[in-house]
């Protein structure tokens, strides 16, 4: 017999089933029960590409492995309250609560343990950091066809973190200061891992990162009130992610730079859904004589513009771009955005504190410039009669 709180039991599944898949491999649906005297219980789930883990406090006076139906145990246990009672019969486990008794059809299936033992972290950062670093998720790739571009990079040194992601349009780079390993260790984390994980990390998390070998690794969540037991482990992702050229494209950005503009976050996001609005995502950016304009491609319903709070400095500039593309950025940072500008043809580098972006330019044939300079008029004054 195994005894738990139902809270824990009911927290503990709610993070563990988000790594559990309806799909055509039984296996995947399943959640893993481990328990012994010795260490309580253990809920293990994996969908292919991520094992979830959670160590929960109990009292077992029995041995306990069997695998359920993820989603059934969560939402039968989501009906309970107090304390709950956990054995297995030949073919079932038994739920006992109160007056309340369920059984679950017990599924001969078998899911990988998330290894015992693992060497020493890599790293140790705080929930605040990696959900700072997991920001640049928006960038990713989401087309099947581009393995190496669906996951999120982590570089991870003795002073810094530092996380990329790119999809072959745009990329974003955050960088944050971190007590890290002596020499630097580079990870590539799958789409679908890298998302469960910042949807399961909380501010004051601690999080330690392991290497699992062979390209996999292990996310170990804790908290301070000690309730909180979680492992992350994942699959290896597929291909080299092209970190060294994203590096040399932003600061080939960087040295290419006419003109610097300074807008406030407000301002640019106003603008954004200013040119969503006409229907457009195509985006003309311009800085000139210190004012900065933006203005949607001209469509069946007209045309926006609009001069941009802050301010322009440099050359006389301007690009065509995608606002999808921009939003990116500006829906996750505070404060200004300084947008660097070279010619129309190269990239436009955003910053905003940490967090760098890069946006290819779009190549608009035919497109008119929205802001047309316009031309002094030269007059000439009347002559004055001699007095």
């Amino acid at each position: 017999m195994i005894v738990l709180s139902q809270e824990l039991l009911h927290h503990a599944l709610k993070a563990v089933t988000r790594a559990s898949s309806k799909s055509s491999l039984a296996a995947l649906a399943l959640v893993r029960l481990d328990a012994d005297p010795d260490s309580g219980l253990r809920l293990t789930c994996f969908n292919g590409e991520t094992a979830a883990q959670a160590q929960v406090p109990a009292d077992c006076n029995e041995a306990l492995s069997i695998h359920v139906d993820a989603q059934i145990l969560h939402a039968v246990v989501e009906t309970l309250t107090g304390e709950i009672r956990l054995s297995a019969e030949e073919s079932a486990l038994v739920l006992q609560c109160g007056a309340n008794r369920t059984t679950l059809r017990r599924v001969e299936e078998d899911l990988p343990r998330i290894e015992d033992g693992v060497t020493s972290p890599l790293a140790t950062l705080t929930g605040g950091i990696l959900r700072s670093l997991t920001r640049v998720l928006p960038f990713a790739c989401q087309d099947p066809s581009r393995a190496s571009l669906e996951v999120l990079h982590l570089t991870l040194a003795s002073r810094e973190a530092i996380a990329l992601a790119a999809d072959g349009y745009s990329a974003g780079r955050i960088q944050e200061t971190i007590e890290g390993p002596a020499e630097p260790v580079s990870l590539c984390l799958p789409l679908g891992f890298a998302r469960l994980l910042a949807s399961l990390v909380e501010e004051r998390d601690r999080v330690r990162i392991h290497c699992l070998g062979g390209g996999r690794y292990l996310f170990q969540i804790s908290n301070p009130q000690g309730d909180k037991n979680l492992s992350l482990a994942t699959v290896a992702a597929s291909g080299p992610f092209p970190a060294d050229q994203i590096v040399t494209l932003i600061e080939t950005a960087r040295g290419n730079e006419r003109a610097r503009l300074v807008i406030p976050q407000p301002s640019l996001m106003q603008s954004i859904r200013m040119v969503q609005a006409m229907g457009t995502q195509n985006t003309f950016l311009k800085a000139r004589d210190g004012a900065a304009r933006i203005a949607s491609a001209e469509t069946d319903t007209g045309r926006a513009r609009n001069l941009l709070e802050g301010t322009a400095t440099g050359q006389p500039a301007s690009a065509w771009f995608s606002a999808a593309f921009l939003k990116r950025l500006v829906e996750t940072v505070k404060g200004e955005v300084t947008l660097q500008l070279g010619t129309p043809q190269q990239p436009i580098l955003l910053e905003a504190g940490s967090f760098t972006s890069l946006i290819m330019p779009l190549l608009l044939e035919g497109a008119k410039d929205p802001f047309p300079e316009e031309e002094a008029l030269a007059f000439q004054l009347p002559e004055m009669a001699a007095a």
